[in-house]
């Protein structure tokens, strides 16, 4: 049986052109999580765009294999 470990990282970021300075802080933050989590071992497997009037919500999925702690 193969087991896995399973996280996710959800970033909302604002829809306004106002707040693009924001909007870009978030992007760079979600990067930067992405990053860390694929340097300890996980995998992104699936991302997902949920999206409102006002923002925009990515909810990024990784699975990391047990086997390979």
């Amino acid at each position: 049986m193969r087991l896995q470990d399973v996280g996710t990282v959800e970033t909302v970021v604002p829809k306004r052109d106002e707040l693009g300075d924001v909007r870009k802080g978030k992007l760079t933050g979600r990067l930067h999580e992405l990053q860390a989590a694929t340097s300890q071992g996980f995998v992104l497997v699936h991302t997902t765009v949920l999206e409102g009037e006002q923002y925009a919500t990515f909810v990024d999925t990784l699975t990391q294999d047990r086997s390979a702690l």
